[in-house]
């Protein structure tokens, strides 16, 4: 019986979800952006305002130069999340094996549930039927099916938008790597694409028949990796509930007061510091890395990673932490970006120290955490945090949580 992996990935998906909750913004260009600033991020771009360049990323400056007529609206975290618990809810009643990628992807092992390619993509028009008639009519979906995690979201990301690709074998995947960009396949960025062009593979056939020895000689683990993705080899697959655990946990703001004042950003930082501390406590972690990023207004900025020995999950830690990099470093420019992150992440234990009892500060920020819950987030707040309520709003992001980028472990980071 072969392998059969089904990758779903909604498409446009903020904004699509705003459409659908509002039939006046149906067939005209929307950005959804983190803030209504002109230099808010945008965070999804409907299908029409994609015509016109608009993509993630981009500023709402640019995003209005490229396409005056386009509607920008500030993201709404809550409907985003319910939306996505009941298509993932519909999901799971195809499978047991669910594994949720992003907000707006996720994984489903069909192995052993269907006889066949054909029989699974029945399912695949079903989900999309049902997705528009139960969850909303306007909501897309690019679905892909193959026999590896990696071919399946391949498929999905290289097929047609709102359609059903199947690549059923290493023959059919051979026909689409002739034709795409190197960075259509996932885990390779424009960073990677260079190193690859360097040892003279210019596509994914050519990183199919390199000599894998060579390729793992010259990248390391990743080099294998990479090519057995493209040769059809199952490194990794699709995870239950139970397996699945977030590699690190983090925040980051996009300053609208851009400054080298450090009384201010450490408000900001301490902000911060409590979401990314009450998602550790709610899943029951703790952490024994941190990293700490910024970036500067006119370009480039600075990253540093900490391991420690002790396990640690109060925000008070994560700040003191995270605090004690911005401190002693001297800012040759104002801040426009601020993000903290917590990753090699264990399960939580009563274990006592010799210098404090971590018992009682569990008992103290479940207590805390208790009420903010029960009467709203920041209910009860650190006196570093004070005026900073309309700072660092709740927000949300397609993918996993991820180390700023070119943090590594115990490491600093320029650029």
């Amino acid at each position: 019986m072969p392998r059969i992996i089904l990758h779903i990935d909604m498409n446009s998906y903020f904004a699509s979800v705003e459409q659908q909750a509002n039939p006046f913004l149906r067939g005209k260009p929307v950005g959804v952006c983190a803030y209504l600033s002109n230099n808010g991020c945008i965070l999804a771009s409907s299908m029409e305002a994609k015509k016109f360049g608009v993509k993630t990323g981009l500023t709402v400056r640019l995003a209005r130069e490229l396409c005056p007529q386009i509607i920008i609206l500030e993201n709404h975290p809550d409907k985003y999340r319910s939306t996505t618990e009941r298509i993932f809810g519909l999901l799971s009643e195809y499978t047991d094996t669910l594994e949720p990628y992003s907000i707006d992807e996720a994984f489903l092992n069909l192995t052993g549930l269907v006889k066949s390619f054909s029989e699974a993509k029945k399912i695949c028009e079903e989900i999309k039927v049902r997705i528009k008639n139960e969850v909303g009519e306007w909501l897309k979906a690019s679905q892909g099916l193959s026999f590896t995690k990696f071919l399946a979201k391949f498929a999905s990301d290289c097929g047609e938008k709102d359609g059903i690709t199947v690549i059923k074998n290493i023959e059919q995947a051979e026909q689409w790597f002739e034709k795409v960009e190197l960075t259509a396949a996932w885990g390779i960025g424009d960073k990677l694409k260079i190193r690859l062009n360097e040892l003279g593979i210019n596509n994914l056939l050519d990183l199919k028949n390199y000599p894998v020895t060579n390729l793992r000689q010259k990248l390391g683990i990743m080099g294998y990796y990479l090519w057995a993705n493209v040769n059809g080899i199952e490194i990794d697959h699709v995870k239950n509930d139970e397996e699945i655990l977030p590699k690190s946990i983090g925040h980051s703001y996009c300053m609208s007061k851009r400054t080298t004042d450090k009384e201010y950003l450490g408000k900001i930082l301490m902000k911060l510091c409590e979401k990314t501390g009450r998602r550790l406590r709610e899943q029951n972690l703790e952490a024994k890395n941190l990293s700490m990023y910024w970036s500067y207004s006119h370009g480039g900025g600075y990253g540093k990673s900490l391991k420690t020995n002790d396990s640690f999950f109060t925000t008070r830690d994560i700040f003191k932490k995270a605090f004690s990099v911005l401190k002693n470093f001297n800012l040759p420019d104002r801040v426009a970006m601020l993000a903290v992150s917590v990753s090699n992440l264990i399960p939580s234990n009563n274990q006592l120290s010799f210098l404090e009892d971590k018992l009682k500060k569990r008992e103290l920020n479940k207590a805390l955490d208790d009420i903010n819950d029960k009467f709203g987030d920041f209910t009860v707040i650190y006196g570093q945090m004070w005026e900073t309520g309309k700072n660092a709003p709740d927000r949300i992001g397609f993918r996993k949580s991820l180390r700023p980028p070119g943090v590594k472990d115990g490491v600093e980071y320029h650029y």
